[in-house]
């Protein structure tokens, strides 16, 4: 079992992840968005925020095969296929913030110096 710590990029780096279809669906609440928005807020200059585990599973080649749409990523670029199956809302709400930080800066790049938890970008993730 590996345990290292990655960043949000690195965990991206060469790997296909998808969610499993047993795994239950998006169900963070304003709570835990407002939880997740604090620990970012009280994150010291230079420091790093501890997300929490997340856990992959490998995908059966059998089910590899199944998706036609990704093979060029898996068998032409190596991208490794796994399975997210603890870790996910997480994940979700990390990726969806990401894409609402661009997509704020994308109109205003001081937007992101005067983000608050009533923001827009809280409105696209809920």
């Amino acid at each position: 079992m590996q345990t290292d710590l990655f960043s949000i990029s690195k965990i991206f780096t060469e790997r296909l992840l998808r969610i499993p279809d047993y795994q239950r669906g998006y169900a963070w609440t304003e709570k835990q968005l407002k939880d997740y928005w604090n620990d970012l807020c009280q994150l010291e200059m230079g420091k790093n925020h501890y997300i929490g585990v997340l856990t992959l599973e490998d995908v059966p080649e059998s089910v590899i095969e199944s998706w036609a749409e990704d093979h060029w990523i898996i068998k032409n670029k190596n991208f490794a296929p796994f399975y997210v199956v603890d870790g996910q809302q997480r994940l979700t709400t990390t990726i969806i913030f990401i894409q609402a930080i661009t997509e704020v800066i994308g109109k205003d790049k001081k937007a992101i110096c005067n983000l608050r938890l009533d923001h827009e970008i809280f409105y696209k993730i809920a």
